[in-house]
């Protein structure tokens, strides 16, 4: 019998817990997301890769895409339920950083490649 579409998953590996990426909405298993959680003393939200933080948690891919996605949609706030505002700085800190991996990996890529076509 076929299930629901909300019952499917993206998972390849099925290992541990399925999570919901509030970015681009697929379903994921938990090592593949990032969990954001609410700092009611700072006001802030703040990536949890530990998975370990107190309280309502949100998970979106460690992708660029995804991650602005949320944070275009506010789909993070509204996840957590908060009210009122937050800070998204640490969220964007971290946005910054998937983006210098990500032109790291394309220099380097891009290096091997010139090296490989000078022998």
């Amino acid at each position: 019998m076929p299930g629901h579409r909300d019952q499917q998953t993206d998972a390849t590996d099925g290992a541990g817990p399925i999570r919901t990426c509030v970015g681009c909405r697929r379903r994921d298993s938990d090592s593949r997301l990032l969990r954001i959680v609410h700092d009611p003393g700072a006001a802030a939200l703040v990536p949890d890769p530990r998975r370990r933080a107190n309280g309502r948690g949100a998970w979106v891919h460690r992708d660029e895409r995804c991650i602005t996605t949320a944070l275009d949609r506010r789909a993070l706030t509204r996840s957590l339920r908060i009210a009122g505002a937050v800070s998204q700085d640490a969220v964007a800190e971290v946005l910054g950083a998937l983006r210098l991996e990500r032109e790291n990996k394309e220099r380097t890529s891009n290096d091997e490649h010139t090296v490989k076509l000078e022998r």
